[in-house]
């Protein structure tokens, strides 16, 4: 295992790899409803998740839908 660093959500992040972006999810300590990803600005379709491993220096966005009005 290696530590890499990457920025989720314009922050720097250290996390051990590998990691994919369910286990960051699961990190980040968020709910999977109603979020969105996007790696290197490419969205990432929740079915990938799973499969998709983050490398150095990556970005993450991470959207999360949020009700009210």
């Amino acid at each position: 295992m290696t530590q890499i660093k990457i920025n989720v959500n314009n922050q720097p992040v250290s996390v051990i790899s590998p990691i994919s972006l369910n286990e960051l999810i699961a990190l980040k300590q968020l709910n999977s409803d109603g979020t969105a990803i996007a790696r290197n600005n490419a969205i990432v379709s929740k079915k990938a998740w799973s499969t998709t491993y983050l490398n150095d220096n990556d970005t993450v966005d991470i959207f999360t839908l949020v009700a009210g009005g």
